[in-house]
């Protein structure tokens, strides 16, 4: 018989430890492909904007992803060295040559990466298939969410096989370099006892942990309000200070136990205690990923509640249809409006049409040096802005709205932000007559039905409003919007894509402008015979996805602007989702290999314990108290700590916590649930294993 036939007997001996390893494998590679064909998807691509922030969170996640999944292949692997080394102690023991064990041992173990590559990446490209076809089923089906098949997934997943592949040859070669029999004998008892700490010692990884975050994301922002000077990225290395702090507290965690006012407590527990502490720094270093990954698991789960303030705030607002351009152009008007609702038997009603006045606007145009101060150049005559009198306003949505005389009221869409601020304003010239007037800031209106996106709005009062204006101001140097809604039936949705198509299929190649385009910067430019860098002309394509966030007079349509951020949020999740599951299935794996460990490393001390008379309820509860500590420590401070961190990004955005986050945060409380659910389902099946061990 030869080593082949040997090993191969030894599979069917050992099926639930080759099992394990398999499908530890096949599940890393089979998560990455999918995800990476989901993700690289030209749909998915379509969605994320080149160069934006989504595109960078959703990098950033995917880079988590591969990790959490190299992570729980590799300890997965470990596992199956631990139950591998008895098994390679008694050949050499036997005689058996170590370069011929070892050939054997690379070919099993070749064998089995090459049939968990195959299955993993044919099996992730079905299941990123059907997970998108369950999507368009339950979530979103259009035209444009129609499933394309991404070489790029598939590449992605054939490198990462390979990686996966050399770090698990890469530890199987160190494994079989070992020279001395009784280490491999032996590698199932190895501890790395920890040194008991005090309690200030877990007070300071409190502290730690608190000032990484404060450091790495408060400091930064108070940094650029106070003192005007920008931190360099590396200051986010202070994030740091939090990874180490968790470690800290759970090492006081591990190795704490004092006598106190209850000695008899202290010596019951002296043993699960002692065997936790002698196998101390192991368990720590694992317990330490795991609250990393609930960290980051419960954070890309949080995404979608935490954007969700963006979809209420579209909901909220009062006016379905809102469409803006020039005066000077006729584009659309009433009776197009009403001729076309006609046509889909849709009742259009509140319909009126709002005039704004376009002047120039002073402002601040900010920027960084590259030693990371702060310029502030205040210019008197910055860019168009749009203005409209308090009566208008009162008219147009029906708030009344009191300006005082020589103020203005911002119609602002959100919190001030560190580039632009809500009293940048302060003087008004109209282009006309070239007279400048002074205002001050009389304060913001959030939220307001006449906001637009891209545009700096303002409210004057009415005699103010009426002398910088004067008589009249040509179409030339004013915006129009119609304004309308429509009663709830199910041709609402076909009236507004109809609606949205004959508007950009009427707009003019001078309406082809993106969100930054001013008119007064590019005749500046252009009289200056310099480039304006604005001066980027956009297709004028229903299709055309850039136009949402790019185009300058986009409309505002209800609908379409729910079912864009339905669409765009339900590509969000399925990403993130995919990242949770990568980082849950790391914790679940790396919680379950830390138990199976302690049954393997202890097997011995609880047959003596038995011996000595302690029966299977003492035993039970002797393995329930390490196993509580394995999953519970690190849930909890992961959940703190992404609480904790959550709250500080409300507060961030404008300093205040609205109910819409209120309840965005209700909701992440749910999804803490469910994950500790999850949690406890690993408990419970790593107890039932553990306790199978130590039974046989």
């Amino acid at each position: 018989m030869n080593m082949d036939k040997v090993f191969s007997k030894l599979r069917r001996y050992n099926r639930g430890n080759y099992v394990q390893l398999v499908f530890c494998l096949t599940f890393a590679i089979l998560l990455i492909t999918s995800f990476a064909a989901t993700m690289y998807s030209k749909t998915v691509q379509t969605v994320l904007p080149l160069g934006g922030d989504s595109r960078k969170q959703v990098n950033l996640i995917f880079a988590v992803a591969l990790i959490g999944c190299l992570m729980f292949s590799v300890y997965a692997a470990g596992l199956f060295f631990k139950y591998k080394s008895r098994e390679t102690g008694v050949f050499l023991a036997l005689g058996a040559s170590k370069r011929i064990l070892a050939k054997a041992f690379y070919k099993e173990l070749g064998k089995i990466l090459l049939a968990c590559s195959l299955v993993g990446i044919l099996v992730g490209n079905i299941t990123s298939f059907l997970i998108w076809q369950l999507f368009r089923l339950l979530v979103i089906d259009t035209s444009q969410m129609v499933y394309r098949f991404s070489p790029m997934g598939t590449a992605i997943g054939v490198v990462f096989s390979l990686v996966v592949g050399l770090f698990v040859l890469g530890l199987a070669y160190l494994f079989m370099k070992r020279s001395n029999l009784m280490d491999i004998l032996n590698e199932q008892r190895k501890n790395e006892p920890i040194q008991e700490v005090t309690k200030t010692y877990g007070l300071v990884g409190l502290v730690m942990v608190v000032a990484g975050l404060l450091l790495g994301y408060v400091v930064p922002m108070l940094s650029a309000a106070w003192f005007k000077f920008n931190l360099p990225a590396i200051w986010g290395m202070t994030y740091l200070l939090s990874v180490v702090g968790i470690y800290r507290i759970l090492t006081y965690l591990i190795s704490h136990h004092e006598r106190g006012r209850r000695p008899q407590s202290y010596y019951k527990k002296i043993i699960p205690f002692s065997m936790m502490k002698f196998q101390g720094k192991q368990t720590v270093r694992n317990m330490c990923v795991m609250a990393l990954l609930v960290l980051a698991s419960l954070f890309a789960l949080f995404y979608v509640p935490m954007n969700s303030v963006s979809f209420w705030s579209i909901d909220d607002n009062p006016i379905d249809f809102s469409l803006p351009f020039p005066a000077s152009i006729e584009l659309m008007n009433q009776g197009d409006i009403e001729s076309l609702a006609a046509e889909h038997g849709v009742a259009v009603t509140d319909y009126q049409e709002v005039y704004f006045a376009k002047l120039l606007g002073s402002g601040v145009e900010r920027d960084w040096t590259d030693d990371g101060q702060l310029i502030e150049d205040y210019q008197e005559k910055s860019r168009y802005s749009e203005f409209i009198s308090a009566s208008d306003y009162q008219q147009a949505t029906g708030e009344e709205l009191k300006v005082p005389q020589g103020k203005y009221y911002i119609l602002a869409g959100g919190p001030e932000g560190f580039w632009y601020k809500f009293d940048d304003l302060d003087k008004v010239t109209n282009p006309v007559t070239n007279q400048s007037f002074d205002l001050t800031f009389a304060g913001d209106k959030q939220s307001s039905a006449l906001h637009r996106f891209g545009t700096d709005r303002y409210v004057l009062n009415d005699a103010d409003f009426a002398q910088i204006v004067g008589e009249r101001i040509p179409a030339e140097h004013q915006l129009k919007q119609l304004m309308f809604n429509v009663e709830e039936t199910e041709a609402a949705q076909a009236f507004a894509q109809d609606v949205f198509q004959r508007f950009v299929d009427q707009s003019p190649a001078e309406m082809a402008r993106i969100n930054p385009f001013d008119d007064y910067k590019f005749e500046q430019a252009k009289a200056a015979n310099e480039h304006y860098g604005d001066d980027i002309p956009i297709e004028l394509d229903a299709d055309n996805p850039d136009l949402r966030d790019n185009w300058k007079y986009y409309p505002n349509i209800k609908i379409i602007m729910k079912q864009n951020f339905l669409r765009d949020m339900a590509v969000y999740f399925l990403l993130f989702v995919y990242v949770a599951i990568i980082c849950l299935a790391a914790v679940g794996i790396i919680g379950y290999t830390r138990s199976i460990t302690i049954g393997i490393n202890n097997k011995q001390l609880f047959d003596d314990l038995t011996k000595l008379g302690a029966n299977k309820r003492y035993i039970r509860k002797t393995i329930h108290s390490q196993l509580t500590k394995i999953f519970v420590f690190p849930m909890v401070i992961g959940v703190i700590v992404v609480l904790l961190y959550t709250l500080l990004i409300f507060w961030g955005n404008d300093r205040v916590l609205t109910p819409e986050e209120l309840k965005s945060y209700a909701i992440d409380m749910g999804l803490v649930v469910v994950v500790s659910i999850y949690v406890y389902a690993v408990y419970r099946a790593s107890l039932k294993k553990l306790l199978k061990i130590v039974y046989q």
